[in-house]
């Protein structure tokens, strides 16, 4: 081959190693190259110029992606048990009213699936335009190339942290006497 044609195929631009197809029981072609001097080594030991620099990256994003998550579960932990925690009168004067405790955590329960699973959609639709941009940017394909089991795993993990997070807020809060919750002022 041209030296300037395979030089143009670099990311270096030198031309230190090239990479030869053989049959398997080609050691006639292996005993030629080297006794032109070239060194041979098996294919198996080789990697594509960059791939130590692409799997640091790799590492580096997901522990990004691990901190901003942190955040988020933060956030969403606080918001949930804050506003929980604020209707702990609202619960006692249900509780006057005739409802028993488990049909207050039942209500708590159905109202957490509803606020998850609505959250955890309008989650995914806001995030889709910004992956679309980002993806045409990248790929030239307006559909993101993304990990199903991941994706699945973040939005389940959240929706499990909102639905545990309501439950621990909600039982905090039945935790007093109806009559003397009632009566604190807030």
């Amino acid at each position: 081959m041209d030296e300037a044609q395979v030089r143009a195929h670099t990311t270096s631009g030198l031309d230190s190693f090239a990479l030869v197809s053989t049959e398997p029981d080609a050691a006639a072609t292996v005993a030629a190259l080297e006794a032109q001097g070239l060194v041979v080594t098996p294919a198996s030991g080789q990697k594509a110029a960059g791939a130590d620099a692409v799997s640091q990256q790799g590492w580096v994003n997901l522990v990004a992606l691990l901190v901003i998550l942190g955040y988020i579960a933060i956030a969403v932990v606080n918001t949930l048990v804050m506003a929980t925690g604020e209707r702990s009168r609202e619960f006692a004067l249900l509780q006057l009213i005739g409802a028993s405790r488990g049909q207050v955590r039942a209500t708590m329960r159905t109202e957490a699936i509803l606020i998850a699973a609505i959250s955890m959609v309008f989650g995914v639709l806001v995030a889709i335009p910004p992956l679309m941009g980002m993806s045409y940017g990248i790929s030239g394909q307006p559909i993101p190339a993304m990990p199903v089991l991941g994706s699945l795993a973040i939005i389940g993990g959240m929706g499990a942290l909102a639905l545990i997070a309501l439950r621990l807020a909600t039982g905090a809060a039945l935790r007093r006497r109806p009559i003397e919750e009632i009566g604190s002022r807030e």
